[in-house]
């Protein structure tokens, strides 16, 4: 793994062989028992892409790995001795899967601080099979502005400074949430499966999820617990950092309930 002063100026880190062969295939089965648990579909499911959110919360044994002292002691370099979970999800892309387009994750969270996206592939992500492309160094610009394109939130990119991911079943990627990415379209006859959690500061929170919050580490350790409360909720700074944003929020869902209402 580079140190982590390499992971500050490229904004990702790459551990080959982070899990074993048996470890993938245990979370592979805990990933698709979990999927069956999970029925509605996401909004960004589109032309041969599969997203499952929030798999973690329906499953004791994802809780158990998204928690290991494996994967804890890996995201601590990064993510700092005490975290928590805000996201997870499953991303599929079948055959003919469509592109997804260069963003930022801050782009659809709408949060203005960094958490730390650990993907792992479940199978060979291949640039055939639609797999990942980084843009490196592209977080130190912090969080960007962003346009739509169909679902997705989009921002630009220059493809000249692109960097791509070889990944086989087992291999782990860790990215800032500020850095741009994007996947390609899958041109062949297999599927690509990732499992991604997203880990965030217990100093950071987003105001946007509902409660109860999975502490995955204190301290450095693994410390799993559902929780009402911890430090970066309790924030006037983070409260207030986040009053604009939310009632603009508010007033865009009132804006767009009352259109349905009225038929518009």
């Amino acid at each position: 793994m580079p140190p982590l002063q390499d992971f500050d100026r490229d904004g990702f880190a790459v551990r080959k062989g982070f899990l074993t062969a048996d470890e993938t295939a245990d979370l592979e089965r805990a990933v698709r028992e979990a999927q069956v648990a999970v029925p509605e579909s996401s909004s960004l499911d589109r032309v041969g892409l599969v997203f499952k959110h929030n798999l973690f919360r329906r499953s004791k044994r994802l809780q158990d790995f998204v928690s290991s002292k494996k994967v804890v002691h890996l995201l601590r370099e990064f993510a700092g001795p005490d975290f928590w979970i805000r996201w997870d999800q499953s991303i599929e892309k079948v055959p003919g899967g469509a592109p997804f387009p260069w963003h930022q994750d801050n782009g659809y969270s709408g949060l203005r601080d960094p958490h730390y996206q650990l993907w792992i592939a479940l199978t060979s992500m291949t640039r055939e099979n639609g797999g990942l492309w980084l843009q490196r160094g592209s977080h130190l610009s912090g969080v960007r502005g962003h346009g739509t394109q169909g679902p997705h939130v989009v921002t630009p990119a220059d493809e000249r400074d692109a960097v791509f991911v070889d990944a086989e079943p087992g291999d782990a990627l860790v990215f800032s949430s500020f850095l741009l990415h994007k996947t390609d379209a899958n041109s062949t006859a297999s599927k690509r499966l990732a499992y991604v959690i997203e880990y965030m500061s217990m100093d950071h929170f987003d105001p946007y999820i509902d409660g109860p919050y999975f502490v995955a580490a204190r301290g450095g350790e693994p410390a799993p617990e559902f929780v009402r409360y911890f430090r970066g909720r309790l924030s006037p700074a983070t409260q207030l950092k986040y009053l604009r944003p939310r009632l603009e929020r508010g007033a865009r869902a009132l804006r767009h309930g009352c259109a349905k209402l009225l038929g518009r």
